[in-house]
């Protein structure tokens, strides 16, 4: 009687060099992220993403070479060619921090502010011109990545020249509105009375809103 072959001896997994790679390149961007967000130092986001991209290009053909599961790399990659697209319609800012926020300056100066995720309202009700202090003419710039930035306008200053857009999301300006992909509002003023405000205004995925306040 002729005896049974030994069983196969079952071959070791192969070590998951693709996703290594992605996972490296997501700790690092995840504390860049953080340093920026604690103003340690400014992180230039143009090239951080680019460098993810090309890394999970990478681990997807070394992954694809080596018979793994590529389906949630995939997804990422998808997931940081949009946000690079919309990078190109829009300024996405990666700092400011996340969830709700709120600034009421009340100089008349040039301002600028910044949020990565959630609300931030720009409140200018508080607003004063003092002709002999103040300069004639200001622009307010702020931008959210994703969610929703409303700005509220004094009613005591008649000219207002806004320019605001979304990569993809809703526009709303004075009543006016647009939405969909790349809604863009620029409205011209033909302004009789000093002081003059400008406003600058974006996110990446969500809603702009300016209203009077």
């Amino acid at each position: 009687m002729s005896e049974l072959p030994p069983p196969p001896t079952p071959s070791g997994r192969a070590f998951p060099i693709g996703r290594l790679l992605v996972g490296i390149g997501l700790v690092l961007a995840g504390v860049g992220w953080l340093l920026d967000v604690l103003d340690v130092f400014d992180l230039d986001w143009d090239v951080v993403l680019p460098v993810l991209l090309i890394l999970v290009g990478v681990a997807i053909a070394v992954s694809a070479q080596r018979g793994e599961g590529r389906g949630g790399l995939i997804a990422l990659g998808v997931l940081l060619i949009v946000v690079l697209s919309l990078g190109t319609l829009v300024r996405i800012p990666f700092g400011g921090g996340v969830g709700d926020m709120a600034e009421r300056p009340s100089a008349f100066r040039d301002q600028s502010y910044e949020h990565a995720v959630g609300k931030l309202t720009v409140d200018l009700s508080s607003l004063a011109w003092d002709e002999a202090r103040d300069p004639a003419e200001v622009t307010v710039d702020a931008a959210v990545g994703i969610g929703q930035l409303v700005v509220i306008v004094p009613r005591e200053i008649t000219c207002v020249i806004p320019h605001a857009r979304a990569g993809i999301g809703e526009v709303k300006v004075f009543g006016e509105s647009e939405g969909g992909i790349g809604p863009d509002i620029q409205m011209e003023a033909s302004c009789a009375a000093l002081p003059i405000l400008g406003l600058e205004l974006s996110v990446g995925l969500g809603q702009v809103e300016v209203r009077r306040g």
